[in-house]
C-alpha cells in the first residue's frame, strides 16, 4: 500500500503510518531551501524513533522549475547521500510543473524513466517476509 502524507509528518495519524512502513519516500525540491525542509523531516523520524526507515528511505529531488541550477543539486545530493539508501532526480517536465492530473503518456522519456527509477529503488527496499 502506498500513502501519501503530503506535509503532515506530525499530524496525529502519522505516528500508525510510520509503525506500520516498509520504506517512505521523501520528496525534496531542488533548491537550498526546500531540501531543507526535507532534510529535518529526516532528523525529526530519527529523532522520533524511526532511524532505520531513514537509512531505507529514497530522497526524490523535484527540479520542477526549469533551469534548477545543478551545482547546488549536486551539493543536496550529497547531503542526503549519508543519510538515506538512495536518491532519485524527477527532471523538470511541464506536466509536472502544471501541478495537475499527471498522465503517464504525457510526460517526457527522460521523466518517465526517472519514475520507474524511483519505483525500481522503493521496491528493492521492501523486505522479502514482512516482520510486523
Amino acid at each position: 500500500m502506498l500513502t501519501d502524507c503530503g506535509t503532515g509528518i506530525v499530524h496525529s495519524v502519522m505516528r500508525s503510518t510510520l509503525q506500520r512502513a516498509d520504506s517512505i519516500v521523501v520528496v525534496s525540491g531542488g533548491s537550498v531551501d526546500e531540501a531543507r525542509l526535507a532534510s529535518e523531516t529526516l532528523t525529526w523520524l530519527e529523532a522520533n524513533g524511526y532511524g532505520e526507515l531513514v537509512r531505507n528511505a529514497v530522497v526524490a529531488i523535484n527540479l520542477a522549475t526549469q533551469g534548477t541550477h545543478l551545482v547546488k543539486v549536486d551539493e543536496i545530493e550529497a547531503h542526503f547521500q549519508s543519510r538515506v539508501r538512495e536518491i532519485v532526480r524527477i527532471p523538470y517536465d511541464p506536466q509536472l510543473a502544471a501541478g495537475s492530473v499527471v498522465h503517464w503518456s504525457d510526460l517526457r522519456p527522460v521523466t518517465q524513466h526517472a519514475a520507474r527509477e524511483l519505483a525500481a529503488l522503493v521496491v528493492e527496499g521492501l523486505p522479502v517476509e514482512r516482520g510486523h
